[in-house]
């Protein structure tokens, strides 16, 4: 089956070849397209929008956002200047337009385009005006031939210390945009089940049976469907509407959001669809492609069966490994003995926890709604309680405090009290996410936010933030008491410091970062016979690393907060796939290294072999360059509030913030360093430093394979 994009390019070249040769008629005469402003003057900070209006001769017609089968679509490429933001390009619902067996969507006639438009406060220009330019591209076609068309598109806005509204213009627009956002009525459920290289949509709502099914239309955003294929829906007895429709031959697999319009000539306005792919049913449990109920699907489920699979073969690996470090004669019998158990408890573990298997549908458990604030602000809006998770696979924190939603007294209390559940996965960058967590003040995840329940004729209630950490104690203290858990009075730039150096602390006992606190320390066992002066310089030299690498953190990051005008928060490199999969690699090759295959790395880590002089040093600094690289992606508490306020602050005070983090995770080895006598009482040097270094290994390789399932997420 050729693919649409084939189809596509086949017909653009002929239908524009022989345009040109047989059509005498200049594209002008066909297509007008004229531009305004709804804003008479702008300032910094100011908002406004740009309204297209196109104008075709009869019979002829352009392109929708999406062409379908043939044709081209219709865009606008805009060249703004720095400090200056250009929105999506808003279509109205197009035209179902076949000719020779091809389906594509179209526009005719007279129809607006509307791009909403928003200027950062910081914006300088020594200009007076500000110029808003665009290409506007299509292809202008009959049922005989395709002209392309280009024109290039102007507005010039005058710089004020006030934003003007055009009165007239402004009216314009509101029509226009009344016309053109469309949202799926409230309380309308929409899902989406994929099954071989079949889609089945499904909508829920009770005012769809009164419509005849043989005028729904679905327009696909994109190319991931085929466009031809004839639409069937079906209504079941409980009134879900259904389609089902096939994966073009190009998609090999689904890498973005479902969006479409479904329309009917009997709707007001057709409902807009944008349903993440992590919102999606896959393969089992999908019964004849349909979803069995509604969107409420838990995101972090989606593939979370791969990373337990790959985190019980590391458990299996790590039993093996045990076991045969008890072959060994010179080993104890007491301690081959441990060992041997321990080895035996870890394989049974691992066969536990990696051994695919499909939750019983009889379990009861909490199912989550795809956040939006629309959304939320429609269950408000209605009285309910709402609890809303912002997550990410990147996340650590956030998978751990997941185990909460599976105990049975929480599952109990949110059906009691019939409490909405949203989660807004922000593993990809998204300024919607990001915007809401900055409601908060906050720039990261993990954040907790309960709503309480209320009368319809009550205000809707505070938001009540929870810990960045939760347990069962405090999820239901929450909830029953309607009061937060502890109330943070450190509101001061002190206390701000005083949640950082904890935050910092605390990243020492990461997951991801231990292996780097214990080798480190072993160093300092390997150093206890040296001289107490190189040993003072080796904790200070690898706490500059510490320091220096958040700086230039913070550094990178307080650029890009500007250059992008705020959209970016923290743990933005972990939403970039080739940083993701760069930092996996590296330790890959570092947590190698650990177990023995080569020694690769070493003497740049710092923390194999004895590290002397001026390398031994550069060794100790680096090894802080690896503490913070490994640190990042591991959210401590209490630093979404540190980092939160950080980014809201100038840059010297985020600078002291960020240097308050660095001090508390190199205060382990500052102590030791300022306290040589200290390491005096750590265990003396001996083989099993050699079997310590392995075993850290392990931590480092669940680091990979949870990189990996989040890079899997990205790409």
């Amino acid at each position: 089956m050729l693919s649409t994009h084939f189809i596509r390019k086949v017909f653009l070249f002929f239908s524009v070849f022989f345009g040109f040769i047989i059509h005498a008629q200049k594209v002008e005469d066909l297509i007008e397209v004229s531009v305004l402003s709804d804003v008479e003057k702008i300032s910094p900070g100011g908002k406004g929008s740009i309204l297209i209006k196109v104008e075709l001769k009869p019979e002829w017609h352009v392109y929708w956002k999406t062409a379908g089968e043939s044709g081209y679509p219709t865009t606008i490429d805009w060249d703004i200047v720095s400090g200056f933001q250009m929105g999506d390009l808003q279509f109205p619902t197009p035209l179902l337009y076949k000719f020779q067996e091809m389906v594509s969507y179209v526009h005719k006639d007279t129809f607006h385009l509307l791009c909403d438009f928003h200027m950062h406060p910081d914006f300088r220009s020594d200009e007076k005006l500000l110029s808003i330019i665009g290409q506007f591209s299509t292809l202008v076609c009959s049922e005989e031939n395709c002209i392309p068309f280009n024109q290039k598109l102007t507005v010039d806005i005058p710089l004020s210390d006030k934003t003007i509204p055009d009165s007239g213009n402004q009216e314009i627009s509101q029509q226009v945009r009344g016309q053109l956002l469309r949202h799926p009525p409230i309380n309308a459920m929409i899902s989406a089940a994929i099954k071989g290289d079949s889609v089945g949509l499904q909508f829920e709502h009770s005012s769809l049976s009164g419509f005849a099914l043989n005028k729904f239309i679905f327009f696909p955003d994109g190319d991931l469907f085929t466009h031809g294929e004839k639409q069937n829906f079906k209504l079941s007895d409980d009134g879900k509407l259904s389609l089902t429709l096939s994966l073009d031959s190009s998609s090999e697999h689904i890498s973005s959001n479902i969006k479409g319009e479904l329309y009917h000539p009997e709707f007001e306005q057709a409902w807009r669809i944008d349903l993440s792919i992590d919102q999606v049913f896959y393969g089992e449990g999908v019964s004849d492609v349909m979803v069995s109920s509604s969107s409420e699907i838990p995101k972090v489920e989606s593939g979370f069966n791969q990373l337990l699979i790959m985190l019980g073969l590391l458990l299996v690996a790590m039993s093996i490994w045990l076991y045969g470090k008890t072959k060994f004669p010179a080993k104890p019998s007491m301690g081959r003995t441990v060992g041997r158990l321990l080895s035996a408890v870890l394989l049974l573990f691992g066969i536990w926890l990696g051994y695919p298997s499909k939750p019983a549908d009889t379990v009861e458990q909490i199912t989550w709604n795809p956040w939006s604030p629309e959304k939320e602000e429609a269950l408000l809006a209605d009285g309910r309680g709402v609890f809303i998770d912002f997550t990410a696979r990147w996340c650590m924190s956030c998978q751990v405090n997941k185990g909460v939603y599976y105990k049975q007294s929480i599952i109990e209390k949110f059906k009691e009290l019939n409490i909405a559940t949203l989660q807004a996965d922000w593993t990809k960058r998204g300024p919607v996410i990001l915007k809401a967590l900055q409601r908060y003040d906050r720039e990261g995840v993990p954040l907790y936010v309960y709503y309480p329940p209320r009368q319809k004729d009550e205000p809707v209630k505070d938001p009540i933030l929870l810990p960045e950490i939760l347990t069962q104690k405090i999820v239901l203290k929450v909830i029953e008491e309607e009061e937060p858990y502890f109330v943070a009075e450190a509101n001061s730039f002190l206390g701000i410091l005083g949640f950082a150096f904890i935050g910092g602390v605390i990243l020492n006992l990461m997951p991801c970062v231990f292996p780097v606190l214990g080798l480190k320390i072993m160093s300092f066992v390997k150093k206890a016979g040296e001289d107490t002066s190189k040993v003072r310089i080796h904790g200070i030299v690898f706490a500059l690393g510490v320091l220096l690498s958040f700086w230039i953190l913070v550094g990178v990051l307080l650029g890009l907060r500007d250059s992008l005008q705020g959209d970016l928060g923290w743990g933005f490199q972990l939403q970039e796939p080739i940083f993701v999969f760069g930092l996996a690699v590296f330790l890959l090759i570092f947590a190698m290294s650990l177990s023995g295959v080569f020694e690769m790395g070493m003497s740049f880590t710092g923390v194999g072999g004895k590290l002397s002089g001026k390398s031994g040093y550069l060794g100790s600094f680096f090894s802080g360059f690896l503490a913070t690289i490994v640190a990042t992606p591991c959210m401590a508490p209490f630093l979404g509030v540190a980092v939160g306020a950080a980014l809201a602050m100038p840059w010297h005070s985020a600078f002291i913030i960020f240097t308050s983090i660095a001090l508390g995770l190199a205060s382990p080895y500052i102590l030791l360093s300022l306290f040589p006598k200290w390491i005096s009482r750590l265990p003396k040097p001996g083989a099993w430093m050699d079997t310590f270094k392995q075993a850290m290994a392990f931590p480092i390789y669940a680091t990979v394979a949870w990189l990996l399932w989040t890079l899997n997420s990205l790409i």
